[in-house]
Formats: structure tokens, sequence, C-alpha cells
């Protein structure tokens, strides 16, 4: 267990203040969005990444969804399209349903399927709408990548000679056994529930359409049953890769219930063959895309809602050390590249000190997030109603307004209790920093050198309103 990671049970502690961060605001009760909540798939070479597959039909005009799962380090991918060619129009919502961050057609998209790349914390919406609510089928993708943790970059230089005492003397530096970890590789993911299955299908079917058999049943049986199962609740449907094994069995005798479906589920079916073939392809384009760090904060979006950032804080001051050939990975953990003495008394306190400086980062972008999200809630809400006990709605929409402001109040109160917390936790991994500093030869080194960076990160990352 990762003791610093896991200090923050962030969802618990912001959407606890205030229920309504679970999906974009609106006071329509009609809108009874589906949510998509993303899972890491358990395969073994897959750890880190999280996805759904998500399929349905086109019941109405307008489809409401909303992801949840994803953390503030991930880069994800939106994938929507229909299976046979209804022209979608989608977009992305953050504060409100009507507040659109984000729109695409996959009439417009090639092979007929629109892909958004964002960075975001907390859910967010995606509205599907056509102007054909044909019944036929539509698939929404979401990915995530593994946390990547790169773009704070190093807070580290090499000491000079001058630097190593306080009269400016050079010190003699001690040797020790040198250590190395190996690095950890990358593994990248998607676990796709009910799309996984529908893959399996989709290769399957081309061998299996043209034997006999109850192989070829059980395809047509799968794809018979989506329209008059959950689909048919306006819901839509996922299944993991243990419950569809397990429905298939169950469903292996029942060969006759379908055969006078077969001619209307050959077209569907091969639409979905399709449309899984290229889904494939493009998750395979993204899946390659998390190798290069640099491109992926070029190519996504810097956060729906812009309170995301991805730059290192402007004017850090660079530590003096004695010890800078420690690198970070892509998710941001240390990795020793060369072997240098000191790394064995450095790594750990290293980590922990990296560690602290992307929890800061994450406690001020989800404050600043659930912050821009209750006052959009706020103005949104006053819009509505009117804001006056006669407006239509108004006296509900006051009760909720107060609720909402209250939440604020609890939300400031836990910003500044897990500042005081982190700070304390970042001023334990300096000192450690400073023990190792002086074993090798650095004299005073946090009240010369590291002092000035633990009051930057105070002034920082302090609660400005």
């Amino acid at each position: 267990m990762k003791p610093l990671q896991n200090i923050l049970l962030f969802g618990l502690l912001f959407i606890g203040a205030f229920q309504g961060y679970a999906q974009p605001f609106t006071l329509d009760k009609a809108i009874q969005p589906v949510e998509l909540k993303l899972l890491a798939d358990t395969r073994t070479g897959h750890e880190g990444e999280l996805g759904v597959v998500y399929f349905n039909r086109l019941t109405d005009s307008t489809m409401y969804h909303y992801v949840t799962g994803h953390d503030l380090y991930n880069f994800v991918d939106v994938l929507v399209t229909s299976i046979d060619g209804t022209p979608l129009k989608v977009s992305l919502a953050k504060d409100n349903w009507e507040d659109v961050q984000a729109e695409q057609n996959t009439a417009n998209a090639q092979d007929g399927m629109v892909d958004f790349k964002i960075r975001t914390w907390g859910s967010f919406g995606i509205k599907v709408e056509t102007g054909q609510p044909n019944n036929s089928l539509y698939t929404i993708t979401v990915l995530a990548s593994p946390e990547k943790k790169t773009y704070l970059g190093s807070a580290f230089r090499t000491i000079n000679e001058d630097e190593m005492t306080s009269s400016g003397k050079a010190s003699p530096i001690e040797a020790v056994e040198t250590s190395s970890d190996g690095g950890k590789t990358n593994n990248y993911l998607l676990y796709i529930l009910l799309g996984v299955a529908l893959l399996v299908i989709g290769v399957l079917a081309g061998k299996l359409m043209g034997r006999k058999g109850k192989g070829t049943t059980v395809i047509l049986v799968f794809l018979s049953l989506l329209p008059l199962g959950s689909f048919a609740q306006e819901r839509g449907a996922v299944l993991t890769m243990e419950e569809f094994e397990n429905w298939k069995e169950q469903q292996n005798s029942k060969h006759e219930m379908v055969m006078s479906q077969l001619e209307a589920l050959e077209s569907e079916r091969k639409a979905v063959d399709e449309v899984v073939g290229n889904l494939d392809k493009t998750i395979s384009t993204i899946r390659k895309q998390w190798d290069n760090v640099k491109l992926l904060y070029n190519t996504y979006n810097n956060g729906l809602g812009k309170c995301i950032s991805s730059a290192p804080p402007a004017q850090a001051p660079s530590i003096p050390s004695i010890c800078t050939d420690l690198y970070f990975d892509d998710n941001g953990e240390i990795s020793e590249e060369e072997d240098q003495g000191c790394t064995q008394c450095f790594f750990e306190a290293r980590k922990k000190f990296n560690n602290m400086r992307y929890q800061f980062e994450k406690l001020a972008t989800i404050y600043k997030c659930t912050k821009n999200f209750s006052n959009a809630a706020i103005s949104f809400g006053d819009d509505v109603s009117g804001f006056t006990p006669s407006g239509a709605g108004g006296l509900a929409w006051q009760t909720q307004r107060r609720n909402i402001e209250k939440s604020v109040t609890d939300l400031e109160q836990a910003y500044d209790s897990k500042y005081a917390e982190f700070l304390q936790s970042l001023a334990d991994a300096m000192m450690e920093l400073n023990i190792c500093e002086a074993k090798y030869g650095v004299e005073d080194w946090y009240d010369r050198f590291g002092y000035m960076y633990f009051e930057f990160m105070k002034e920082k990352y302090q609660r400005k309103d």
C-alpha cells in the first residue's frame, strides 16, 4: 500500500461535501443519465489501464451518459459510433448539460467514429443526439491510460562545489554500495466488458457463420437477445467475460428460439463486425500513443472545465543536491538509470518527496474543479429558477442552493485540513533528504536550500479564497 497515495480519499472527501458532483448538474428530473464506470483490466500485462465499452439502442433523440472511475493523471479517450451509420451528434459536458465543452459528429469522423481526447477530474457527461431515433445500436468506448506523472519534472539540480559547506569549501563525498531496481515498465489496458465479448464474437462470427451447428446459433442467440433484454429498458447493458461465459452455457440448448430471426440478425451482425473491427484498430492506435508522454500532453485537451494544469508551477526554485542521477518514469516513479553510490540512501526519500508534489497538485486541482462546479451550479440554478420565492421551482431551488453553499464551506475546511497534513508529510520527506545530503558531505542542506522550496510549496498551495 502506498500511504501517501491513499491519504486523500478524494471522492469521499469532496463528493461527500457535494453529492451533485457525480454528474453534470441539472434541475430537469427527466434527465436520468446512464453511469459508465471505468473498470480495471485484471489480465496480466494490462495493469494500470481502465476502460469500458457500452452498447445501447437509440430509443430517443437524446441519450444521456456520464463517466466515472478515472483520475486526474489518466489520459482519457471517448469513442462513439453508430452501428448502422445513423449520424450522431456527440457532446461532452462538465458543469451542466447545457454547457457543452466539446462537440463532434460521426458524419464527419473517420470510419464514422468520433474520438475525444481529454484530461479531467471528476465525472463528465456524454450526450448522444440523433434526428433519427430508429432503435439501432450505438456504442460508447471510454479508455483511460495508466497514470502519467511527469509534467512537474525534477525539482533538483547538481550541487556546485562551493555549495557543499556553509563556508563554501568543498567536502569529500563518501562512497556507498550501489543499488538498482531496473525501472518499471508500462502496461496498457482496456477492460472491455460487453465490448470484449462482442470483439470475440466479431472474430468468431466470420468463421462460424458458414458452418452448421450450435456454435453459430450461440452467436445468433446473443445478438437476438440484445433488443429483447436490457436494451428494451433503455439503459443499455454490459457483461464481464465471466458473466458472458456463464450466460452462453445456459443458452446453448435454446436454438429454436432464434431461427425465425436469422435473416434480420445476419444484417446487424455484419454491421457489428465492421464497427468492432474499426474500434479494435482505433484502440490499438490509442495505446501506441500512450508510449509518447510528450505527445500526450500536446494532443489531449488540458481538461474539461479548464481547471487542470499540465505545467510545473511558475518560479519554482531548483534545489541543489549531491544525488541527481535519479530519473522518473512515465508513471512518476523513480527509476535508477545510472548507478550512483548515493541512490541507496536517497531512493525512498526522493520517492516520498516527489509523490507529495503530485499530491499537492491533485489537492489544488480537485478544489478548483469542485469550486468551479459549485459556482456554475449556483449560477445555472439561479438562471433557471429566477431565484425568487414566487418563481418556477424557486422554493425548491433555494433549498438546493443553501445545500450547495454549505458544501462549499465544507470543501474549504476539508482543503485546509489536508493542506496542513500534506505540509507535514512534505517536511518529513525533506528531513530524510537532509540526512542523506549530510551523509555525502552537504552541510545544513535543509536550512540553506530545502527550506526555500518548502516555503514556496507552502505559499503556492495555500488556499487563496
